[in-house]
């Protein structure tokens, strides 16, 4: 029973098999981990910031490395671009009018050895799309609450919000779940070779 125990073991470690959450993508010199500069070279405002935000909660969340604040402080570096953000419709009424979007997200992270520079890992062109629903018959209003971009399900009783604001609350939602899931794949792939 042991025997074939280990040998289970054995074949699982030699085709390469293993469970979600164990470190074993990075060398064992790498402790600790910072963001670094990301560049937005989409037309989002302030989204390199969300990114690099939700970037470092990803890599605290998941434990296997201490998170420095300071990129000079880490084992390694990650770095990344926003390569792209992009819209298109999806699906129209009866008016052909867009009444639900697509939204495409393409990264760029760049993990480098902060003592010697060596690129610890890189993927180019990580994509990830995401969808939600819009109504195209809009009023455009100035309420400071559409101005900030917040909206609360409560508020969908009020009269003076437009299909416009639920519009961009949910083109809001989608960038944030793109996001998510486009971090948590670099970090899978980055750390767990998945």
């Amino acid at each position: 029973m042991r025997r074939a125990l280990l040998l289970v073991v054995f074949a699982l470690a030699g085709c390469g098999y293993h469970f979600a959450g164990e470190k074993i993508g990075l060398p064992d010199d790498i402790h600790s981990l910072s963001v670094g500069t990301i560049v937005n070279r989409s037309r989002e405002y302030g989204l390199e910031k969300t990114l690099a935000f939700t970037m470092e909660r990803e890599i605290h969340e998941r434990g296997h490395f201490r998170m420095t604040e300071d990129p000079a402080d880490g084992d390694a570096v990650l770095t990344g671009t926003i390569r792209d953000l992009r819209l298109q419709p999806v699906a129209f009424d009866a008016n052909d009018q867009a009444v639900e979007y697509e939204i495409k997200i393409v990264l760029e992270f760049i993990l480098t050895r902060r003592s010697d520079g060596h690129v610890l890992w890189r993927v180019s062109a990580l994509q990830e799309t995401d969808e939600y629903s819009a109504n195209a018959r809009v009023v455009v209003t100035s309420s400071s609450q559409f101005q900030r971009g917040t909206l609360n399900a409560a508020d969908l009783q009020n009269p003076q919000f437009t299909h416009i604001q639920l519009a961009e609350t949910e083109r809001a939602n989608a960038i944030t779940r793109a996001l998510n899931q486009a971090v948590r794949d670099a970090y899978n792939q980055m750390v767990e070779n998945f």
